[in-house]
């Protein structure tokens, strides 16, 4: 839960700085005021698409792990002995 809620401030972080620039052109520049909000739009949902995407491979990866081998029981374990003393 909280990596998605990472993903989802990335992007609305993105957002909030592409819309500062956008504040900060004059309204003269219309068309460069227009392509900063697009840029704002497609790049914080793109972030969010992959972002989450890349979430989605990396809980899958982790569920996939092979699990350990089990533990022989100590009870089954024998040691031979040698016969050094003859």
């Amino acid at each position: 839960m909280t990596d998605q809620t990472i993903v989802l401030g990335v992007s609305l972080m993105w957002i909030a700085f592409c819309m500062r620039f956008w504040y900060v052109i004059d309204r003269s520049n219309v068309w460069q005021r227009r392509l900063i909000a697009i840029a704002a739009g497609l790049g914080g949902g793109l972030i969010y698409l992959f972002g989450s995407m890349a979430l989605e491979v990396i809980h899958a990866a982790q569920t996939q792990r092979v699990p350990a081998e089990p533990e022989i029981p100590s009870e089954t374990i024998r040691v031979q002995s040698s016969n050094l003393a003859k």
